[in-house]
C-alpha cells in the first residue's frame, strides 16, 4: 500500500473517530471486502490503527497513526456507537462533501454543537445522533435548534432541515412532538 493511500485512510479514521471495515471500505473506495480487510490488516500490523471487538471489529487510530497524521484527538469508548451511527448516516446521505462534525455554531449569544452539519443545494442540514442522550437534553437541543432556525430564516429566507437519527421509535415520536413546526427528517 502506498503512503498516500495509508494517509487517506488514517485521516478518514481520524474524522470518523471509530469505524467498521465496511464503512472504511465504502468511504475510501477499497473495492472488495477482501481488499479492505487486507489493507486494514497491514495498517494494524504497522501499529497505525487498532481495533476493539463488538459483534465485529471497530477500528480507531493507534497512537502511532495519530502521530503520523498529526492528530491529537482523544478517544472515549463511550463514543463508539455514536460514531458508528453518524458514519452510517453520512454514507446513507451520499457522503456530502461539506459534512462537518462537531463544529460549534454561535448566534445571538447562543451556542449549539450539532453532531454534524452540511449544505445541500446551498441549504443547511443539521444532524443529531440520538443514542444515549437524556430526553431532557434532547428537548433542550430542540429548543436551541428552533431558535437557530428562526434566526437563519430571518437571514437566509428558508427553513433549515434537522435530521434526527435514532434507533428508538419511542424517542423519535417524542422528538417529533417536541419539534412540531420545524423541518425535521427522521432516520
Amino acid at each position: 500500500m502506498n503512503v498516500q493511500s495509508a494517509e487517506s485512510i488514517l485521516s478518514r479514521l481520524n474524522d470518523y473517530t471509530y469505524a467498521t471495515a465496511k464503512q472504511l471500505q465504502i468511504a475510501e473506495d477499497l473495492k472488495s471486502n477482501r481488499n479492505a480487510r487486507r489493507v486494514l490488516y497491514e495498517l494494524e500490523k504497522d501499529r497505525l490503527i487498532a481495533h476493539v471487538r463488538y459483534d465485529y471489529k471497530v477500528y480507531y487510530l493507534a497512537s502511532k497513526g495519530r502521530g503520523w497524521i498529526g492528530s491529537n484527538k482523544k478517544l472515549k469508548r463511550s463514543w463508539i456507537t455514536h460514531s458508528l451511527m453518524r458514519n452510517d448516516l453520512y454514507i446513507k446521505l451520499g457522503m456530502p462533501p461539506t459534512w462537518k462534525i462537531e463544529r460549534p455554531i454561535t448566534w445571538n449569544g447562543n451556542r449549539l454543537t450539532p453532531d454534524a452539519y452540511f449544505t445541500k443545494q446551498n441549504k443547511y442540514h443539521f444532524v443529531e445522533i440520538d443514542n444515549l442522550q437524556s430526553m431532557q437534553n434532547n428537548y433542550d437541543k430542540i429548543e436551541k435548534y428552533r431558535d437557530l432556525f428562526q434566526a437563519m430564516y430571518r437571514k437566509y429566507k428558508y427553513h433549515p432541515t434537522l435530521i434526527w437519527c435514532s434507533n428508538s421509535e419511542v424517542r423519535k415520536n417524542k422528538i417529533k412532538a417536541k419539534a412540531q413546526g420545524m423541518k425535521i427528517q427522521f432516520m
